[in-house]
């Protein structure tokens, strides 16, 4: 996949995300509340949207990591790497508020 479709997958899978996001976000506000407020709707929706357009080149950030020619294994690597830091974010939120 060339760089040129690979933006375009990320811009309409961004679009699709964000307004199903602010969907979700009016008509279930203890999920707004949950994301903090419309701005994390809004962020929420940009970053699940660019990962899903983005979502046949993971390969590529899993191989940064782990130095092995396995695009399978690379793929889902780079598919626990935003989860991994959303933990450690949490964790860390969680420890200054204590």
């Amino acid at each position: 996949m060339d760089r040129n479709q690979l933006r375009l997958n990320q811009a309409s899978g961004i679009i699709v995300a964000l307004v199903g996001a602010l969907m979700t976000a009016n008509f279930w506000p203890p999920v707004r509340a949950l994301l903090g407020g419309w701005p994390g709707a809004i962020m929420w929706g940009v970053a699940i949207g660019a990962l899903a357009g983005s979502f046949s080149e993971l390969h590529v950030l899993g191989r940064f990591f782990t130095r092995r020619d396995n695009r399978t294994f690379n793929t889902f690597v780079a598919l626990g790497l935003p989860l991994a830091v959303g933990l450690l974010l949490a964790a860390a939120v969680g420890a200054v508020r204590q």
